[in-house]
């Protein structure tokens, strides 16, 4: 965990891991910081088809109630929407099946657990993640450590590792914006 100041707002940061690897150490760290608020970010799979990776979107059904609310009146957020809870990352078939489902805007697999933890402590939480796929994308397969098969697989994981260099970027003045707006 790294402690640290953003303005006049102390925060921790702890990586929780793909689908909450960390889980113990991120019950713990909530209990011990007596934490007023966590903000569930990273990354997520976008599932709208008007998303775009860079765009910043907001948790509703992974979120407190009263935070989602008043976030929902921010103009931080690209959409607002209820995220689909998934178990491995999805490939563009389930992207389409979760759409047709109605308000879902992304995927992830840490949301779920974290409210879950959260709400079973009373702790107010808000999920906010970055879109780093769209809905018609496949995440490169070397990334899901599968072997590479030819010159293109090695082409789209360069593409994609660069994209995510550029978004981590963007993540991270999403995340002071949003921490600004909830520190109001």
């Amino acid at each position: 965990m790294t402690r640290g100041y953003l303005g006049a707002h102390e925060i921790a940061v702890l990586w929780l891991g793909i689908g909450v690897q960390e889980k113990g150490g991120f019950q713990r760290a909530v209990r011990e910081q007596k934490s007023e608020i966590v903000i569930n970010s990273g990354f997520a799979g976008g599932v709208r088809t008007l998303l775009e990776p860079g765009d910043f979107v907001l948790a509703k059904n992974f979120s407190s109630p009263e935070l989602s609310n008043r976030l929902g009146k921010s103009d931080i957020f690209t959409a607002k929407g209820s995220f689909a809870p998934v178990t491995s990352v999805a490939d563009p078939s389930t992207k389409a099946r979760l759409n047709s489902k109605g308000n879902i805007v992304a995927l992830d697999m840490e949301s779920a657990q974290v409210a879950a933890f959260c709400d079973e402590l009373a702790v107010f939480h808000v999920s906010a993640k970055m879109i780093s796929d769209r809905y018609d994308e496949r995440i490169p397969e070397i990334f899901l450590g599968q072997r590479t098969r030819s010159l293109k697989d090695i082409s789209q994981a360069i593409c994609f590792a660069s994209r995510m260099l550029v978004l981590r970027e963007k993540l991270a003045n999403r995340l002071v914006d949003l921490i600004s707006v909830i520190g109001e």
